[in-house]
């Protein structure tokens, strides 16, 4: 029984063991953090076939001190083994270590997520065997009330198909086919492709350290929430309410893209102020408002 068949057998146990919270930056990206899966260990905020221990299903993820910075890093292997029932069937075969974000539940995937990232980066390195592979894979999607399934709004994915000494840099795009915003991320990481028609060699070792995602220059980050300055209603159709227990002097909206979409200057103002994106693109906007020598970035969504 191969791992696709394994993973096929999982959605439909549809296991929950752990969730997550949504996070700007993928939760853990530095695989720090790790929790106890009975003999085993997972990163904090993350699954893999290491909770299906008690089936007979070997480690093949690993806590390692081969770190790119901190302490550990994320090693995966593929490897042969044998896997009992009722997950197998007692014959040899590949299989491929796999670790993904969020719970073990295959039936609703990945963690809750409003972004869109420009570029996935991480530090890898390993030995890929000839013919073989790793995969890093972030997707986003957005549920379709129409069709019941989730959409795919945009993918970044890095395939590893030659060996690598030293931890190196990667940097892929992430590909959008819709312009929604997401509410879901996915994060696949797998030592071979365990995808509908992979190929999976054994003797692949792939490390990953320090994931993480990179956003428009100017809002890579928010910054933190300053007690008094609130905006809503968070979704809006268009009109919201930014309002300040100290007076504003600016505010400042900016695009996904980190273009500056809306001014008002020299407002010095304390009462509540209405703002009017009524006709702009639906999408996430960043609003900065500026009250005194104090800047406080707010993200809203106009949908």
């Amino acid at each position: 029984m191969n791992t696709k068949n394994l993973l096929f057998t999982f959605v439909l146990a549809g296991i929950i063991v752990l969730n997550a919270n949504a996070q700007i930056q993928p939760f853990n990206g530095g695989f720090e953090n790790w929790v106890t899966i009975g003999p085993y260990e997972n990163p904090d905020g993350w699954s893999s076939f290491n909770n299906f221990y008690s089936y007979g299903i070997p480690e093949m993820s690993f806590k390692d001190t081969s770190a790119h910075s901190g302490t550990y890093a994320l090693r995966l292997i593929s490897d042969t083994a044998t896997v009992p029932p009722p997950f197998g069937t007692n014959v040899l075969d590949t299989l491929a270590g796999f670790v993904f974000i969020g719970g073990a539940d295959f039936n609703n995937p990945g963690i809750s997520y409003t972004d869109r990232p420009l570029s996935m980066q991480a530090f890898v390195k390993g030995t890929i065997v000839p013919s073989g592979n790793a995969i890093l894979m972030a997707t986003l999607r957005k549920w379709n009330t129409s069709t019941h399934v989730r959409d795919q709004v945009g993918q970044a994915m890095y395939f590893m198909t030659s060996s690598i000494t030293n931890y190196t840099q990667i940097s892929v795009p992430f590909n959008y086919s819709l312009s929604s915003i997401p509410d879901t991320l996915e994060i696949k990481i797998m030592a071979g492709d365990v995808g509908p028609g992979g190929i999976i060699k054994p003797g692949n070792e792939f490390f990953i350290d320090d994931l993480s995602f990179t956003f428009p220059v100017g809002i890579n980050e928010l910054s933190n929430d300053i007690p008094g300055i609130d905006i809503y209603p968070n979704p809006t159709s268009g009109k919201f309410i930014v309002n300040s227990f100290e007076k504003i002097d600016a505010v400042k909206i900016y695009n996904i893209l980190g273009a500056n979409v809306y001014s008002i200057n020299n407002l010095k103002q304390q009462t509540p102020h209405e703002i009017d994106l009524t006709g702009f693109q639906k999408g996430i906007y960043f609003v900065k408002i500026q009250t005194g020598k104090k800047l406080n970035t707010k993200r809203i969504v106009v949908q």
